[in-house]
């Protein structure tokens, strides 16, 4: 596996372009998926939900280089776990409605438990101890 710290400003990378697209241009989310968000409000949850959580995991990522390799590993995690929580709704979505395209889902999903691995990934190397 590569250098935690690596891994972890590509991760922080890509959720930090994942959130700023949200906050530019925040009708292209559901246009993805095929919805919509017309109004100011919906632009807003929008905002709010696709930009802010993805900003916060890179800001917390970001934020633990110069923690203990502990606190960087339990952030780590913690980003890690969220990724692959919303890998596994996303499936979850798509075995209910019985149905995974390509695109959008299946990409998506292969993005969230690409990003849940490399956490997890780069978490371990954290916790090994140094050799003396």
């Amino acid at each position: 596996m590569g250098d935690p710290l690596v891994i972890s400003r590509l991760v922080a990378g890509g959720y930090a372009a994942i959130g700023a697209g949200a906050v530019l241009r925040p009708s292209l989310v559901p246009a993805v998926f095929g919805g919509s968000a017309r109004t100011p409000e919906s632009r807003t949850e929008v905002r709010a939900v696709y930009a802010g959580i993805p900003l916060a995991f890179a800001a917390a990522l970001l934020r633990s280089e110069g923690q203990q390799p502990a606190a960087r590993s339990a952030v780590l995690r913690t980003v890690g776990d969220a990724s692959a929580g919303m890998a596994v709704a996303r499936l979850g979505g798509a075995l209910l409605e019985r149905r995974l395209r390509a695109w959008p889902t299946a990409a998506f999903l292969a993005l969230e438990a690409a990003l849940a691995v490399a956490c997890s990934a780069a978490a371990r190397v954290q916790e090994v101890p140094p050799k003396p």
